[in-house]
Parts: structure tokens; C-alpha cells; sequence
């Protein structure tokens, strides 16, 4: 019986695996570091590490209104980008300003500096993303522990960083099927403005079940 199957039929929800985001951020100047540790509880595959970055996506997308619309468009036009080429393109996200009002100068949420090391990084914020799996739906979710301050910036950037991150660490093939699950994570949405509170868990399932079917068209545009 492979790792996964003994996983989902355990009678309670199973801590897989963890990312550990340490971000650095500095408002003077309007720039950001960051590192990203993965951390293994009940599996070690890093074939599972994509659910868990899609999961967090997923959150933040749910829990961050501000920007929900701004990071769904984003992460649409790369996940398109690399579906279609197969993930050639890589995760080379745009230059993101946040406007803060008030006269106030913008603030990026995009782009960061990742290190390979938290040693590296002075006093960073910690969010903990864990990917859990639940026995009797059969799924996974996410329980995120995301550190106090600076919320509009790190939370919408930390997907962004976990999604650089892996896809730095990964071939074209592992870039690509990530784009895949990024993709039809948000083809579950259709739209920012259909993202409900407790929906990230769902849209992963339906994710993944679209690609199983194997009847995926790739995306024109």
C-alpha cells in the first residue's frame, strides 16, 4: 500500500508536510527577502510539495480581499503561460505596487529577493503553511499560521514567493504541473469575485479531479 492511500484512511487529519515562509520586509525602501524551508512531518515526496503551494494560493486568495482580484489575475496569466508551453515560461511574476493612499508612496508587494537560508535574513516574519490530508473526504487542506504585521504586503506575497520558489527548485516538467493545478484551481473560481471563505480545500479537489479526467484543453488566452 503506497504512502498516500495508508495516509487517507487514517481515522484523523495527518500533518504531511510544511513550508516555512521567512520573510524580511523593509517599508523605507520598499523591498523584500525571503527564504523557504520545507519541512517533512508524515511524507517527505516532493511531488506532494505543489498541493501545498496551491493550497496557500487558494487561502489567501480567500482570506486577502484587498488584493484577491489583482493576485488571481496574476498567477491566471503565468499558470496560461506555462500550460500552453509547457513550462518553458517559468514563475517570472510582474512588478506589483500597492497603492497606501493618502499622499503616501506606493508600497511593492512584487518582486522579492529569495536567499537560499533564513540565516541570511535579519528578523524575519514567520507563516507556517501546512498541508494536511483528511481521512474521510479524502482531501487535502491547509492550516496557515501567518505572523502579526505588515499584512498587506506578506500575505499576498507569500504565495507569490512559495510559487518562485518551487518553481526554482523543480524542472520544466515540475513548473508545468504546477501551472496545471494553479490553472484549474482558478477555473474552480472562474472569477475573483466568486472566491468564498472555506472554498480552498474545494478548489484543490476539483483541481486535481479535472486533471485525472484527462480531458483538459489548453487555454488560449
Amino acid at each position: 500500500m503506497g504512502f498516500l492511500s495508508k495516509l487517507l484512511r487514517g481515522p484523523t487529519p495527518i500533518d504531511v508536510m510544511r513550508a516555512d515562509l521567512f520573510m524580511e520586509y523593509h517599508s523605507l525602501t520598499s523591498t523584500g527577502r525571503a527564504a523557504v524551508q520545507w519541512v517533512s512531518l508524515g511524507s517527505d515526496d516532493p511531488n506532494l510539495r505543489p498541493f501545498l503551494v496551491a493550497l496557500l494560493y487558494a487561502r489567501i486568495l480567500v482570506a486577502h480581499a484587498e488584493t484577491r482580484t489583482k493576485l488571481f489575475e496574476l498567477v491566471d496569466v503565468i499558470s496560461k503561460q506555462n500550460v500552453r508551453d509547457e513550462g518553458h515560461t517559468g514563475f517570472l511574476f510582474p512588478k506589483w505596487m500597492l497603492p497606501v493612499g493618502f499622499g503616501a508612496p506606493e508600497e511593492r508587494i512584487w518582486p522579492w529577493v529569495l536567499v537560499d537560508s533564513p540565516r541570511a535574513l535579519s528578523k524575519p516574519k514567520v507563516y507556517n503553511a501546512t498541508l494536511q490530508a483528511f481521512p474521510e473526504s479524502r482531501h487535502f487542506g491547509i492550516n496557515l499560521k501567518m505572523a502579526f504585521g505588515q499584512e498587506r504586503i506578506l500575505a499576498p506575497a507569500s504565495p507569490l514567493i512559495a510559487i518562485t520558489s518551487y518553481a526554482g527548485s523543480t524542472d520544466q516538467e515540475g513548473r508545468y504541473e504546477l501551472a496545471v493545478l494553479l490553472w484549474q484551481v482558478n477555473e474552480f473560481y472562474g472569477s475573483p469575485d466568486r472566491v468564498l471563505i472555506g472554498s480552498e480545500s474545494k478548489a484543490l479537489a476539483a483541481a486535481t479531479t479535472a486533471i485525472r479526467s484527462g480531458d483538459l484543453r489548453v487555454p488560449k488566452n
